[in-house]
């Protein structure tokens, strides 16, 4: 009894280190998500961070200036997903992309940066 017991916790550890990399026995480690952060004593509208993984958006500003907070938010999303276009691509990006958006896509991104 005790040789099956063991040949099913040799079987058990290796399956946890087996990765999609071939079997070569590499671990991946769990990324960190990326937080969405309020912080209204910016200068700009919003910003990202990629070594921290943080994007921060002025809400004040957009009030006070009478802006759409989606067109940051949609902005500062791309920037994440294509982290190699530059601000100019961004740009027009968002004004293709922003009339298309779904109202369930615009909620979920409002949802990132609602007061918990």
């Amino acid at each position: 009894m005790s040789k099956a017991k063991s040949t099913t916790t040799r079987s058990a550890s290796r399956a946890k280190t087996v990765g999609s990399r071939g079997g070569r026995g590499i671990r991946r480690r769990k990324q960190k998500s990326w937080r969405w952060v309020i912080d209204n004593r910016m200068r700009d509208w919003g910003d990202i961070d990629f070594q921290r993984r943080v994007i921060r958006v002025n809400h004040a500003m957009h009030k006070r200036e009478g802006e759409r907070l989606i067109d940051t938010l949609f902005h500062e999303e791309l920037h994440r997903l294509f982290p190699r276009l530059g601000e100019w691509a961004v740009c027009l990006m968002t004004k293709a992309l922003l009339p298309t958006l779904s109202k369930r896509y615009k909620a979920q991104l409002y949802a990132r940066i609602r007061v918990r």
